[in-house]
């Protein structure tokens, strides 16, 4: 299959590394000239904690239009960026070609589709995966967390998604296929609510649950996000109690010994802007849309953006 993966962070350079391991015809798309030069010169390093490595050369390029029509596009950009980036790959997408979003938040397969003008070839996608940059180049990856569910927009699961999934499966990812695309990526909006609280007070995963206020924050957030998403007609319960599975989640972070940083940290310190506004933010959004009260994501939300507006001085806060 044809390629093409629109941004060179995290998630889109552990894909372009694990499909073209697996034999696919894959480009990575990025914007910032130091990532093309040095993925280009040297591929992509995946160290995996089960002390495997990954080495692989992974074709990159800046401009979209010199790759042609591909089968399929991932958009792996940060949620701020999403309509720039749809509209700089139309030079990739033909009348065959699906758009997959594997992004953070909410409102991105809404985005893709508003400027496609359909949604009949956009497919969402969740990944759940603990990666950590080392490197331009080099990453950190906990394997066993690579599960990827997605879920077409028009909720249809043809054979093209069939092939598309197969395809994912091919790299050893868990590729799960949904008809509820809303509830896979509102679920995962449930899960990433503590990114806010960690950003915020710096705290690395493992300490979420160390802290009691830490955690009663993290309750009231993902309570928030339950009332909203059922305002919504959103059933995240999966069989199970979604903020109970939360605090579960967080506890076993504190367990792992392990001390990571949430992707919206990461790109804090790195000086960019983070995807607030499309996780906690779209709790807000959505809650002031249903007259649902939102006040402890509010106050999250705006803790976030005031540590965006410190970053700002002396340091430019980056868009991709």
């Amino acid at each position: 299959m044809k390629i093409a993966i629109i941004g060179a962070g995290n998630i889109g350079s552990l894909l372009g590394a694990l499909l073209t391991d697996a034999g696919q015809d894959v480009t990575l798309v990025e914007l910032r000239e130091d990532i093309v030069h040095v993925i280009g010169a040297e591929g992509v390093r995946v160290d995996m904690s089960d002390g495997r490595t990954l080495q692989t050369p992974v074709s990159i390029t800046g401009d979209a239009g010199s790759i042609g029509i591909v089968d399929l596009v991932i958009l792996a950009v940060k949620a701020n960026a999403t309509r720039d980036a749809i509209a700089g790959a139309r030079g990739l997408i033909g009348k065959d070609t699906w758009v997959l979003s594997v992004q953070n938040g909410a409102g991105n397969v809404e985005a893709i589709a508003e400027v496609l003008g359909s949604e009949s070839h956009v497919i969402g996608g969740v990944f759940w995966s603990v990666v950590t940059p080392l490197g331009p180049n080099h990453l950190s990856w906990v394997v066993g967390t690579g599960g990827l569910k997605i879920g077409p927009a028009s909720g249809v699961v043809g054979p093209e998604v069939e092939a598309i999934a197969a395809v994912l499966r091919s790299t050893g990812l868990d590729v799960g296929i949904s008809t509820d695309v809303r509830q896979l990526i509102w679920g995962k909006v449930m899960q990433n609510v503590p990114l806010a609280l960690g950003t915020a007070m710096r705290l690395t995963n493992d300490e979420y649950a160390a802290y009691p206020h830490a955690r009663e924050l993290i309750a009231k957030m993902a309570e928030e996000c339950r009332a909203v998403t059922s305002a919504a007609g959103i059933d995240l319960s999966d069989g199970g109690d979604p903020v109970e599975g939360l605090m579960k989640t967080i506890q076993r972070f504190h367990e792992s010994g392990t001390k990571p940083k949430c992707s919206m940290l990461q790109d804090l310190e790195r000086g960019r802007l983070t995807e607030i506004d499309a996780i906690n933010g779209s709790i807000v959004r959505e809650g002031k849309r249903l007259g649902v009260p939102t006040p402890v994501n509010d106050v999250m939300v705006a803790l976030v953006k005031l540590q965006e507006e410190k970053n700002c001085i002396g340091v430019r806060m980056e868009r991709l």
